[in-house]
């Protein structure tokens, strides 16, 4: 179904585009009654006004692609939003960013600012929390695509990592080698990504007859504080952990220092990016999400329905690498 238009609008409410335009946009001279009557009108249409037309030379509706995603200067994301630009630029597509910081709220107002800026399409890192008003624009022609999460609530174009066989497999080499005091840390767990992870963790100790210890469990790590403090917990215990599952580059990070402040040689196996200098002394084993790719394949699938794939919605799983493997025996 292709965006209403504001001609369409026109004829519904029984007016002359010139009126609909000077209605829409709260001109003077146009009748309270009339310029309600446009207003329902667009309302019952799905009408929404394209704020950028004024400014984009094209001839395509808008030329523009929203990108709303959680950091914008987090480097997972700075990463996946290079992906995103390769791929865009041979179709001299405009990328608008914008961060939500996994506020849901914060999101539907993003999106709601993008749409009314007429994007032709939005690629979504989806923050915690349902996601169904999307539905009205989606019907009404906009390309909606998930990446690195599913969006709950509507029904579009997905494009993640498996994240949940990628952490059993990881924990499950830990259990091999002999390791039982298997901690496990993340940041939020309102994310789905921390979710799968977790949960394949949880599978990896099932599968081996291990139970899981509440005191190696921290699922809510936000901050680097709240991390240390979950560590500096974990390090004190009568029966400290041997070997760390990280779900989060940024809980992995503050685990490195802090297990080398401790002088604690812990085995560590961390999900996404650990470049920063001072770590790479003690490098862990990275399970890297490879968001350029993330990127690169969400925003390809949103350009093949711009050019008018009508195919039922399609879900992509993309495996997750290995990136410097260390030694995990147990002592």
């Amino acid at each position: 179904m292709r965006r209403p238009t504001l001609a369409q609008v026109a004829e519904l409410a029984g007016v002359s585009l010139k009126t609909a335009s000077r209605a829409m946009n709260s001109e003077y001279g146009v009748a309270p009654a009339t310029a309600e009557r446009v207003l329902e009108a667009a309302r019952s249409l799905g009408f929404r006004p394209n704020l950028l037309a004024r400014s984009l030379a094209s001839g395509r509706p808008s030329a523009a692609v929203g990108l709303v995603l959680p950091n914008v200067a987090d480097t997972f994301f700075a990463e996946l939003v290079g992906g995103v630009e390769r791929t865009l630029a041979p179709r001299d597509l405009q990328l608008v960013i914008a961060s939500h910081h996994d506020d849901g709220v914060a999101q539907r107002k993003i999106v709601r600012a993008l749409v009314d800026r007429r994007v032709d399409a939005l690629l979504l890192v989806p923050a915690p929390g349902e996601a169904s008003y999307l539905r009205v624009d989606i019907d009404h022609g906009l390309v909606v695509v998930s990446l690195d999460r599913p969006v709950v609530g509507v029904d579009v174009d997905t494009v993640i990592v498996d994240n949940r066989t990628a952490t059993t497999e990881a924990v499950r080499e830990l259990i091999v080698a002999g390791h039982r005091r298997i901690a496990l840390l993340a940041d939020n767990s309102s994310l789905w990504t921390m979710q799968e992870r977790a949960l394949g963790y949880r599978l990896a100790l099932a599968e081996a007859g291990i139970a899981e210890d509440p005191v190696l469990v921290h699922l809510d790590c936000p901050t680097p504080e709240a991390a240390q403090t979950a560590i500096a917990v974990l390090l004190s215990t009568d029966d400290p952990p041997t070997a760390v599952f990280a779900a989060h580059n940024a809980t992995g990070r503050e685990l490195v220092r802090a297990a080398r402040a401790a002088a604690a040689d812990l085995p560590l196996v961390v999900f996404d990016e650990m470049s920063d200098s001072d770590l790479l002394i003690v490098p862990p084993q990275v399970l890297h999400s490879n968001p350029d790719r993330l990127g690169t394949t969400a925003a390809g699938m949103a350009l093949e329905r711009l050019d008018g794939l009508a195919a039922p919605s399609r879900l992509v799983i993309q495996p997750v690498s290995r990136v410097t493997p260390v030694s995990w025996a147990a002592a």
